[in-house]
């Protein structure tokens, strides 16, 4: 059973690419090899499916992450580390505009199934975050400089690369005053 789970999410960034409401979970089975029927039992829309996706990726980012976070011993390395975990995440959502739509479009009321899907995801980037900007609260305010930048990105009035410069920027202020208040 797992197995057919990680099938359709290893096929799944291959559709992430797409806009949000070209993303189809049928699709995606077939790619992935998978009758539709167990795609929507495991994804019942491609909200469910991208949201999946990306918990997924940060995952993979959060063991990235608190490897980096455990070899750190300076300030100077934990911002350095900071910086280059907030573009990893960054660049992840440039790139797939299906799940960053997803992530900033999609509207949950508070009695729906997905209500505990978003709140993992936005808690487990917060917390990526966090562990190497010091605390929860500063790793949630990067992820809204993220998905602000991406937007800008986006809509074309900002490059990637200034983006990027913006976000480092903004994850050294974040570190430096973390370090003030050490």
């Amino acid at each position: 059973m797992a197995a057919r789970y990680d099938q359709i999410l290893d096929a799944a960034p291959k559709f992430s690419t797409r806009e949000y409401p070209n993303v189809d979970v049928n699709e995606v089975a077939l790619e992935a090899g998978v009758a539709t029927s167990t795609a929507h039992r495991y994804f019942p829309s491609s909200a469910h499916l991208l949201l999946a996706l990306y918990r997924r990726q940060l995952l993979e980012l959060r063991a990235r992450v608190d490897d980096r976070a455990a070899t750190a011993r300076t300030d100077q390395q934990r911002a350095r580390n900071l910086a280059g975990a907030a573009v990893e995440m960054f660049a992840m959502r440039l790139a797939q505009p299906a799940v960053n739509s997803c992530l900033s479009e999609l509207v949950v009321p508070v009695e729906h199934e997905l209500t505990a899907l978003v709140g993992e995801v936005d808690e487990l980037s917060w917390s990526i975050l966090g562990r190497l900007a010091g605390d929860n609260e500063r790793g949630r305010s990067i992820v809204h400089i993220i998905a602000g930048l991406v937007s800008a990105v986006r809509t074309g009035r900002l490059m990637p690369f200034e983006a990027e410069r913006q976000l480092k920027t903004a994850c050294e202020i974040v570190a430096s005053r973390r370090a003030m208040r050490g």
